[in-house]
């Protein structure tokens, strides 16, 4: 695997990972306001990044590369209300959103067209987020 094309991914593992920890952060401080509902919404979209971290995992390990597992910040533990929360959710998928598409940049730059095609997937789903 080209080492400019691993670090980037290695680079989007990280965001992926730090994403599901934020977000669960988030849902154990709604949970712990009784806002179970939210919670649920919560805990299953950390359970979404960290299966876009595991998909990014396995693709650059079986590509030949060295998937690195990052040690991970503490999340932010307090927050100030409900919207804050959505608006720090809102800001941080932007900000993934722009992470993945230096990696559709850095693709097309190494001309690295199977790593490209695989990041789609992840360009579809930061459509839905």
């Amino acid at each position: 695997m080209n080492k400019k094309i691993e670090k980037v991914l290695n680079n989007q593992i990280e965001k992926e990972a730090s994403s599901s920890h934020l977000y669960l952060s988030m849902a154990s401080w709604v949970e712990s306001k009784g806002l179970n509902g939210t919670a649920k919404f919560l805990y299953t979209h950390s359970d979404e990044e960290r299966f876009h971290m595991l998909k990014l995992i396995k693709f650059v390990n079986e590509r030949g590369g060295r998937a690195d597992i990052p040690a991970l910040k503490n999340p932010q533990k307090k927050f100030n209300s409900l919207e804050s929360i959505f608006k720090k959710l809102l800001s941080h998928e932007i900000l993934v959103t722009e992470s993945i598409n230096n990696v559709i940049d850095v693709c097309l730059q190494e001309k690295d067209y199977t790593t490209h095609n695989f990041m789609q997937w992840y360009v579809s789903e930061q459509l839905e987020e």
